[in-house]
C-alpha cells in the first residue's frame, strides 16, 4: 500500500490531538480528585498538544513552500519533546532547569532562522538530531526512577530510546533521498513510512504514560494507607505485614529476629501539661530517634498513640538490648527540652528475641509486650528483656536488663516464664 504524505500528515494531526485531549483530560480529572493527580500526565499532554500544533504549522508551511514558517513548526515540535524530557525528570523526582528545557528549541530556531543552515535537508538533519537527544535523555531520566519499583516505566524507557534512535535513522534517508525544499515533502517516498512508525510509537508512549501514572498513584495510595501521617513511620498495619513477611523468610532461612516495643512514659501527662501540639512534637522526636539509632535493616513503626515497635531481623538478644538502650538514651537526651520547655520525656522498652526458626512473630510481640509491662512496673525509663530459653543468660552487662538506669545495682535478665503480679 502506497502512503501519501498528505494523508499521513492528517492522521498525525488527528492522532496527536486525540492523545493530547485524553492525557490532559485525565490529568484535569485526577487533579480534582481527593488524592490528587500527577503532573507527569499533564506535562506529557501539553507536549502532545504542542506536537500537534507543530505538525499543523509544518503542514501549512509545506503547502505554501515556506521554509521560515516550517522552521517555526519544527521548533514547536522540538519544544514538545523538551517538555517530555521535563516530564520524565519530574517523574524521577529530579528538578529540571527551564534553561535546558528551552535551550534546544531556542537554539534550533536561532540557528536555522538566522540562515546559518540554509539547506532544507541540513535543517531536517539538525531537527532529527535534537529530537533524538531529547528522547534519549528522557529515557535516561526514567531509567533513574527504578527506586519506585514500577513495572511500567521500563517499557517507556525502551520506547523513548527507540524513538530517539528512530529519529537518527532518518538521517541516512535524508542523505540518500534528499528533500531539497519544504514543498517537496509531499512527493517524498520514504517520509510517510517513517512518519507512520513515529505515530505508532507516540500512541504506545501515551498509553504507557497513563499506565505509569496509574501505577504510581496506586503505589502512593498504598503507601499512605501504610504510613502514620504524624511521624512518617509505618503504621500498625504495615508493621504487622512486615512481620508476616519476615516470619515467612525465617521459616526458610532460620535467622534470628527480635521485637522491641516502646512506650513513651507519662505521655498523657505531657499532653495535659504542655498541650497536644507539643505532644505531637515529642512523638516526632521519638520517630526520628528510632530512625537514626536503629539499623537500616530494622523496620520501625507506630502501633498507635504513644506506642511504637520495631522488628530487628538477624538480631539476637544481645544486639536487641543494645539497640533498645541506644534508643532509650538518645531519646532521653533529645526530649529533655522541647521547644524550650523542660519536658524530660523518657521511654520504656520491652524486648523479645528468638532464634527458633518455627517461632511465630506474634509470639515475639506478646513477649515484648510482657517485657514492656515489667519495665514500666519497675520504674519506667528502662529496657526489659524476656528471654525464650530458660537455660540461657546473656553474658556481660551490655546485654543485661537495667531495671532502673538511675540506680547503681546489679543488672538482671528476665527469664521466661515471667509471672506478673
Amino acid at each position: 500500500m502506497q502512503l501519501d504524505m498528505m494523508t499521513m500528515s492528517a492522521v498525525d494531526i488527528a492522532v496527536t490531538a486525540i492523545l493530547a485531549g485524553v492525557l490532559l483530560f485525565t490529568w484535569a480529572r485526577e487533579a480534582r480528585a481527593p488524592e490528587g493527580g500527577t503532573r507527569f500526565v499533564g506535562w506529557w499532554g501539553l507536549a502532545m498538544l504542542l506536537q500537534g500544533l507543530g505538525v499543523i504549522i509544518a503542514f501549512g508551511a509545506s503547502l505554501k513552500n515556506n521554509g521560515d514558517v516550517l522552521t517555526l513548526g519544527t521548533t514547536t515540535m522540538v519544544m514538545a519533546d523538551a517538555l517530555k524530557w521535563k516530564a520524565a525528570r519530574g517523574f524521577a523526582n529530579r528538578p529540571s532547569a527551564l534553561l535546558w528545557v528551552f535551550a534546544g528549541p531556542i537554539g534550533f530556531f536561532v540557528v536555522t532562522h538566522s540562515g546559518a543552515i540554509e539547506a532544507f535537508d541540513a535543517r531536517l538533519i539538525v531537527v532529527c538530531s535534537v529530537l533524538a537527544v531529547y528522547n534519549i535523555a528522557a529515557a535516561v531520566e526514567l531509567s533513574r526512577a527504578d527506586g519506585d519499583q514500577l513495572v511500567s516505566h521500563w517499557p517507556a524507557v525502551v520506547l523513548l530510546a527507540m524513538t530517539g534512535i528512530f529519529y537518527l535513522s532518518w538521517v541516512p534517508f535524508i542523505v540518500n533521498m534528499p528533500i531539497h525544499q519544504a514543498g517537496a515533502v509531499f512527493s517524498s517516498k520514504w517520509l510517510p513510512m517513517v512518519l507512520l512508525a513515529t505515530i505508532l510509537l507516540r500512541i504506545a508512549l501515551a498509553f504507557i504514560v497513563l499506565s505509569m501514572a496509574k501505577e504510581r498513584q496506586e503505589r502512593e495510595q498504598r503507601m499512605d494507607a501504610l504510613t502514620d501521617s504524624l511521624t512518617g513511620l509505618p503504621n500498625r498495619r504495615a508493621l504487622f505485614e512486615a512481620a508476616d513477611a519476615i516470619g515467612q523468610r525465617r521459616i526458610l532461612g532460620g535467622t534470628p529476629v527480635a521485637v522491641l516495643i516502646f512506650d513513651l512514659d507519662h505521655f498523657k501527662d505531657t499532653n495535659d501539661s504542655y498541650g497536644h501540639d507539643l505532644g505531637d512534637e515529642v512523638l516526632k522526636i521519638f520517630a526520628k530517634t528510632v530512625e537514626r539509632y536503629l539499623n537500616v535493616r530494622c523496620i520501625a513503626g507506630r502501633l498507635g498513640g504513644e506506642e511504637f515497635a520495631a522488628i530487628l531481623p538477624g538480631a539476637d538478644a544481645v544486639e536487641a538490648v543494645e539497640a533498645a538502650e541506644a534508643v532509650r538514651r538518645a531519646f532521653g537526651r533529645s526530649a529533655a527540652f522541647v521547644n524550650g520547655l523542660a519536658v524530660g520525656a523518657t521511654v520504656s522498652v520491652g524486648v523479645a528475641s528468638d532464634t527458633d526458626v518455627d517461632m511465630d512473630l506474634s509470639g515475639l510481640f506478646r513477649r515484648a509486650d510482657a517485657a514492656l509491662y515489667v519495665a514500666k512496673r519497675g520504674g519506667r525509663d528502662q529496657v526489659a528483656l524476656l528471654e525464650c530459653d530458660d537455660d540461657k543468660l546473656l553474658p556481660g552487662s551490655s546485654a543485661a536488663i537495667r531495671t532502673s538506669p538511675t540506680r547503681l545495682r546489679p543488672s538482671r535478665v528476665l527469664r521466661h516464664p515471667v509471672r506478673i503480679a
